[in-house]
Order: C-alpha cells, then sequence, then structure tokens
C-alpha cells in the first residue's frame, strides 16, 4: 500500500491494484484488497478477507486533476510547457461519455484505510481458505479432535473465525453465493439462513 501510494504522489497518476482471490485448488489462498490510488490518496479499497468470490471497487476520477498535480512538480511541467510547444492535442467530440451522469463528481479519498495486524492475518487468510475447501469439496463440515494444546485451539479458533465470516455473509445477502453454500453444506432448506456462528 505504501509503495502505491509513494509512486502516485511522487509522478501522479491512477493506480489500479486487482488481484485474484480465493483457494487455487491446493494449499495457497490469494487474498483481496484491490485499491484505486490517485495522486498517492486512497480512493477505494475492497477488503483483504471476504467469502465472496468476486469484490468490484470503483470510483470517479477527474483527469484534470491528474494534470494540474503533475504540472505542479516542476520537472513535469517543464516537459508539459516544452511539449505544448511542439504538438497540439486534438479534441474529437462526442455524443456518449465514459460515465453516468451521476458519476460526475470524483470520489473524495477515504478517511481511513483498513489494514489488518498480523495476528488477523493469521487468522483470516486461514478461514477464508478453510471455507474455500469445504464448499469445494462438499463435505458437511471439519472434524476438529481438541486436545487441549496449541495447535488443536488455534485450529478451533480458525474454524469459529470461518463460522463467523461465513454466517456475516449469508445473513447480509440471504440469496447470495455464501448463503446457498451454507444451506449446502448444512444440509437446510431453500430459505434457511444461519443465526449465529454457533449454528453454523
Amino acid at each position: 500500500l505504501e509503495l502505491i501510494q509513494s509512486a502516485t504522489r511522487k509522478c501522479g497518476g491512477v493506480y489500479l491494484y486487482a488481484n485474484q482471490r480465493g483457494c487455487d485448488g491446493g494449499r495457497l489462498y490469494y487474498d483481496g484488497g484491490a485499491l484505486i490510488v490517485c495522486n498517492g490518496q486512497v480512493l477505494a479499497q475492497a477488503p483483504q478477507f471476504s467469502l465472496d468470490d468476486v469484490e468490484v471497487v470503483t470510483a470517479t476520477v477527474d483527469l484534470d486533476d491528474i494534470r494540474s498535480y503533475r504540472a505542479s512538480i516542476p520537472s513535469f511541467g517543464i516537459q508539459t510547457a516544452s511539449a505544448s510547444t511542439e504538438r497540439k492535442n486534438r479534441a474529437v467530440n462526442s455524443e456518449w461519455t465514459l460515465s453516468l451522469d451521476s458519476l460526475t463528481s470524483p470520489t473524495p479519498p477515504l478517511s481511513g484505510i483498513r489494514v489488518h495486524s498480523p495476528e488477523e492475518e493469521c487468522c483470516l487468510g486461514p478461514a477464508c481458505w478453510l471455507w474455500d475447501y469445504l464448499r469445494r469439496s462438499g463435505a458437511a463440515g471439519f472434524f476438529l479432535p481438541l486436545s487441549g494444546g496449541a495447535d488443536s485451539s488455534s485450529v478451533a479458533t480458525i474454524v469459529g473465525a470461518m463460522c463467523v465470516m461465513a454466517t456475516e455473509a449469508a445473513q447480509s445477502n440471504p440469496e447470495g453465493p455464501v448463503a446457498s453454500d451454507c444451506r449446502k453444506i448444512c444440509r437446510k432448506e431453500a430459505a434457511w439462513v444461519p443465526e449465529n456462528a454457533q449454528e453454523m
């Protein structure tokens, strides 16, 4: 995140960071965190850990803001001034626009950027992997023997985090794919949504 912000802050411009998210069928899990950064400011950020297969973030950017930002940098200003005398820009008028009329004002920067702690990443990443593995395998759950040691208690915590994430995602969209997967895994009726993580 700091590299993306510093690159666009130094030179101006828009940086779109997109990535694959989910399990690759093996032991590797790709987390999310797609970003849109303009002139060093984060305009949109997707959740880093989510059970949704696809997450789309959008932002409206004013290209004149980028031009003025670059012109404020002395070295870019000199290049712009010399380039404007060498060639003229040509404008093509058209009846269509690149954005909806309701999206004409630029997106303001985010007031807070969500960055997970290493402990949260160690819990939420494996929890998302377990969910992806569970729904793809068609199993009805996990068999979790508890010895009382650090390993089994850590796995129990991760499975609990998975159940919390699945329940919240199913409750937020009862007709969505996560809710459908919950019903398939728990062998429930079409309208069922888990009330809490314990029921899941």
